[in-house]
């Protein structure tokens, strides 16, 4: 599935190209780059509400048939963080798209919506009255049948909290929309956002009970699930690059789609996109064709042993997180903006949800464990930054975000339950090794301790120690492409301190460093 998300570091895409990219994206290979399945973002974004019928007609004047041959599969925005009208606006995208297929004697265009930021039943079940009502109106005055299941719902999950109880939102949805048994049932694993809001550990080990969770699901409401995997190119978003693909597929068995974002496409380049395409449409075949692995069975001690686990390493995350967000929004605020987005704030815009460790510590088997995210304050009100230049900023200053929380975090799980819980651990997160490996490369604590307290860096340096003793990795430039991106990052940090107002004027110091005083 190709995604609109702006993060690419080299490529710049208006709205005015979308189009294009998608059905370059969704034509077979070599014309294109051989996907199935575009998403076209209306979540958080100014995308045009005719882009759909453009990719829709322009895919059938190159003799691809959507809905047949390919996806194009929109999200919509969601009617509790942005406004029900802009959500309906959306859904009525999908009336002109499958009305211009229908005039053009092709079968149903759009057959699936993704519905975002899912946290109860009743949120689905009211954007299914809505996609309901959209299609009687396509009915009375276009003449298109009146099914109301004729366009599914794609819940689209991304809060730990939820993650952990991913079955009350999908059973609840399926005993009442009266689904049960009318399969398939796709959901989308959200791998950024609660990485953002949770920590990265955190993230992964709740999409790994989501699988699990989801599975059982479906056995009771003898429905098919399959489920997708929103991943992107860093580890703290999903690590998903053509080296990593065995190690994402390991990490998440089960998963039946996986995104593929911007970054891939421009950054790792087409022949890269291509491979991946290629070998994901193998890889994740269906299980009646013998490809798709099964999700994980997990017992009632293991779950409990997993959220354990996630509540360990929030607590030590969000122990940081709150100390550095004001930084990091401000530093997101300047990062380059690749996609038409609406503002971090604004009248028509809105930003990511603060964490509620307060939920989570309701689902923590543990006393001791759930006290412990009870004390941080859930009243705070922060204006979030999206994952992309959250992750973005952190990297600029040198603190690759995978590290925070991390390196304590193993730190407690040795000590609490020795080396049979970090083997647990690592069986859970059979990449987690690669995952820090990788972004230690990027790691440079002298630079970023130029914008953070003494405790962040106390706390960061607590993190890369436990790191090192717990799972023997040295952080640091490996390659020479390495150590030019740290030139560049100590290069780049006086500035920052200026723009950011850390000083009224460069200091003597920084500016010599990087040859900008002369005599």
């Amino acid at each position: 599935m190709l995604t609109q998300h702006p993060d690419s570091a080299s490529r710049y895409v208006p709205i005015q190209e979308e189009p294009d990219e998608a059905i370059q994206g969704l034509l077979p290979v070599p014309d294109g780059l051989g996907a199935d399945e575009v998403m076209v973002d209306f979540e958080g974004k100014l995308t045009p509400y005719h882009q759909p019928s453009q990719i829709v007609l322009g895919l059938l004047e190159r003799g691809v048939v959507p809905g047949r041959d390919v996806r194009v599969t929109p999200r919509v925005a969601s009617a509790s963080k942005e406004t029900v009208f802009r959500q309906l606006m959306a859904l009525m995208s999908l009336v002109e798209t499958n009305v211009q297929a229908a005039e053009r004697g092709a079968e149903q265009a759009v057959r699936e919506v993704v519905v975002p930021m899912c946290e109860t039943p009743e949120e689905l079940l009211a954007a299914r009255r809505r996609v309901a009502s959209v299609i009687e109106l396509a009915h009375k005055e276009f003449g298109l049948p009146s099914d109301p299941d004729l366009i599914r719902l794609i819940p689209l999950v991304e809060g730990v909290p939820e993650l952990l109880g991913i079955d009350r939102i999908l059973a609840g949805y399926l005993a009442e929309s009266g689904l049960a048994g009318k399969g398939p049932l796709r959901f989308l694993l959200g791998r950024s956002d609660p990485a953002l809001s949770y920590g990265m550990v955190s993230a992964v080990l709740a999409g790994k009970v989501a699988l699990a969770r989801a599975a059982r699901v479906g056995e009771a409401y003898d429905v098919e699930v399959a489920p997708i995997l929103g991943a992107g190119a860093l580890p703290f978003r999903g690590h998903l690059t053509l080296s990593n693909l065995d190690g994402v597929l390991a990490t998440f068995p089960g998963v039946r789609t996986v995104t593929v974002q911007s970054a891939l496409r421009y950054d790792h380049g087409e022949a890269a996109a291509r491979q991946l395409c290629a070998r994901l449409r193998e890889r994740l075949s269906s299980p009646g064709n013998g490809g798709a692995e099964s999700p994980p069975a997990y017992t009632s001690a293991e779950f409990d042993e997993l959220t354990d686990l996630v509540a360990i390493f929030t607590r030590h995350y969000l122990e940081t997180f709150f100390d550095i967000i004001d930084l990091v929004c401000r530093l997101s605020d300047i990062m380059p903006k690749q996609r038409d987005r609406l503002a971090r704030f604004s009248p028509v815009g809105y930003a990511r949800d603060v964490a509620r460790p307060d939920k989570l510590a309701a689902q923590v088997p543990n006393p001791e464990l759930a006290d412990g995210l009870r004390r941080f304050d859930t009243d705070l009100k922060v204006f979030l930054p999206r994952a992309i230049t959250f992750t973005a900023a952190l990297y600029t200053i040198g603190l690759p975000p995978e590290f925070i929380g991390t390196g304590r975090g193993l730190a407690e799980v040795r000590r609490r339950y020795g080396p049979d819980g970090l083997a647990a651990l690592e069986r859970y997160y059979p990449t987690l090794r690669t995952d820090l490996a990788f972004a230690g490369r990027f790691l440079d604590l002298d630079t970023a301790g130029a914008f953070l307290t003494p405790k962040t860096v106390s706390d960061i340096s607590a993190d890369v120690r436990g790191v090192g003793e717990t799972l023997g990795l040295s952080p640091g430039p490996q390659t020479p492409e390495d150590e030019f991106y740290r030139t560049l990052v100590r290069t780049t940090q006086p500035i920052l301190k200026h723009l950011l107002g850390l000083g009224r004027e460069l200091l003597a110091d920084d500016a010599e460093e990087v040859g900008l005083v002369t005599n």
